[in-house]
């Protein structure tokens, strides 16, 4: 009888083990799925962050070429896509809105340029919420 008694604790002591060495691996494998979401997610941001610099770059020099520039419809680009629309303020300030996308993200900038006969220059430049833009 003594020896049924301690067959079952050993089976329980080794399921009970491999429960417990089972969750501990599936905590691990849930940590890292979380992290390389995160970074995943970071990166795509750098990304975007790129594009939308790539889109605003574009509109300035398109605008220090032709003071009538009117900006560049949304056409792929560094494995996003990328676009801008240009609005004159005056004679030589401009409001330039580019946008920049990636999969379902998206990111806008708006930026306010000079536009002299000696330079082309940013003046002001932000992020713009998600749901603003052209």
């Amino acid at each position: 009888m003594s020896r049924s008694r301690e067959d079952g604790f050993a089976l329980a002591t080794a399921l009970l083990v491999t429960f417990l060495v089972a969750l501990a691996l599936s905590l691990v494998s849930l940590s890292l799925l979380i992290r390389m979401r995160a970074v995943r997610q970071e990166s795509q941001g750098v990304v975007l962050t790129a594009l939308s610099d790539a889109a605003l770059a574009e509109a300035v020099a398109s605008l220090a070429v032709d003071a009538g520039a009117y900006g560049a419809p949304e056409h792929e680009f560094g494995g996003g896509r990328i676009g801008s629309r240009i609005t004159p303020l005056s004679g030589t300030l401009f409001r330039i809105v580019a946008t920049a996308r990636l999969g379902q993200r998206r990111r806008l900038v708006e930026a306010y340029v000079q536009r002299t006969p000696a330079a082309t220059q940013v003046t002001q430049w932000r992020v713009l919420p998600p749901a603003s833009g052209p």
